[in-house]
């Protein structure tokens, strides 16, 4: 049996530390509000991040809702060049996981191809990622005429050890013409992989690409594929000045984030947790699982409390 225990729930200055309630007093115009957790919402799952001890934010509205986000990867926050790194896999990651991305693609250059011309072109980011951006601009077009829309993407760049660049895409729904990897009809394949026994059934190459040699597969898992595509965000890519991280359509949706969506007392259970921090811990809870619409009711009763200035323990 479920005991409740109900109470009148106090101003937030109130509840504040001494300290914040005498900044209070003699700020009367600082608003500030205390956040002990927040959701991101994905069409298949549920990401928690719960702080060990609540925050309280100053001047909140001015910076929305990214000033309550922290740290959502595995590795820790040694100094700022890993802030960005982590930063930038996390913002992947939320368009991966809200995004119906089909397919997986690699874009090279050729250096013998008239655009690419040469081998020094390769190495230069702005050049090749310049060429790339055309040729998607181009592709667009293509896919709007045959198909009636264009493609969604999200696209990262790698650099290879020899110094040159590539690009991985995702792209949603492409439906331009592809073909079998495994052909002669494709100009960049090699001899060892065209006598490699083990052949994958759905690789292909995208006909219209000429710039070098192109790969696209369907995508199976995309929480695996977003753990795996963020692997490219390296610091080498964040310390080059002329490399953009990645770039993207610009109708990709995004996770809506709710604040406290969980309170400080709630306890989630161990089997959904997904990373531990310093300060916060990361849950990962699936929409389709018992325990989510046990949230969702607990969450309806703290709301009616609240509507009728109670607070609720449960």
């Amino acid at each position: 049996m479920q005991v409740f225990s109900i109470k009148k729930q106090k101003p937030l200055q109130k509840q504040a530390s001494d300290l914040l309630n005498s900044i209070f007093e003699k700020n009367p115009n600082i608003k500030y509000k205390e956040v002990c957790s927040y959701a991101k919402i994905y069409p298949d799952s549920i990401k928690i991040i719960k702080y060990h001890r609540p925050i309280v934010f100053t001047n909140f509205s001015n910076r929305g809702t990214s000033a309550i986000l922290v740290n959502e990867e595995n590795s820790e926050e040694q100094d700022y060049l890993q802030k960005s790194i982590n930063r930038t896999k996390t913002k992947i990651s939320d368009y991966v996981l809200c995004n119906n991305f089909s397919h997986f693609a690699t874009f090279t250059f050729d250096p013998s191809n008239s655009k690419v011309n040469g081998e020094e072109n390769r190495h230069d980011f702005q050049k090749m990622s310049s060429l790339l951006k055309n040729w998607l601009k181009t592709e667009q077009l293509n896919h709007l005429r045959r198909h009636g829309r264009r493609f969604r993407y999200l696209i990262v760049p790698e650099r290879h050890k020899n110094g040159a660049w590539h690009f991985h895409a995702l792209l949603e729904n492409y439906k331009n013409e592809t073909e079998n990897f495994y052909t002669r009809k494709n100009k960049y394949i090699t001899v060892s992989e065209l006598k490699s026994k083990k052949k994958e059934k759905n690789r292909k190459f995208i006909t219209r690409y000429k710039l070098g040699r192109s790969e696209i597969a369907p995508i199976k898992d995309k929480t695996k594929m977003s753990s795996y595509i963020k692997k490219y965000i390296t610091k080498d890519l964040i310390q080059d000045k002329n490399a953009k991280r990645y770039w993207s359509s610009r109708n990709l949706k995004q996770p809506e984030i709710i604040e406290n969506f969980i309170t400080e007392s709630q306890k989630i259970p161990e089997q959904f947790l997904t990373a531990k921090h310093d300060y916060h811990d990361i849950y990962t809870i699936p929409l389709n699982s018992s325990y989510f619409t046990f949230l969702k009711y607990v969450n309806k009763l703290e709301n009616h409390f609240k509507r009728e200035k109670l607070h609720i323990k449960i």
